[in-house]
């Protein structure tokens, strides 16, 4: 079992990390429009590999894991796409 205080940590940390994946999310959305323009989604596969080839430098020049933003972007294109 999780200590409490471990618990409100969690949640705490949980309801950030939230409300960034929601920030991150719609900043993809916008990538992607402005890769592809209005009709992104007919060269979706090409706009995601552009989005992947700016953003990945950027993020690891941050320290980000290489992995850890092929899985986040990789999240966002899935959710985007489920939109």
């Amino acid at each position: 079992m999780i200590p409490a205080e471990l618990t409100e940590q969690v949640q705490n940390e949980g309801k950030a990390f939230k409300k960034d994946q929601d920030v991150f999310l719609e900043t993809y959305l916008q990538l992607c429009i402005h890769f592809g323009g209005r009709r992104w989604k007919k060269e979706m596969e090409m706009v995601f590999h552009n989005i992947r080839q700016e953003i990945i430098p950027i993020l690891e020049g941050m320290g980000m894991d290489r992995m850890a933003i092929q899985s986040l972007c990789s999240w966002a294109e899935a959710r985007v796409l489920s939109q």
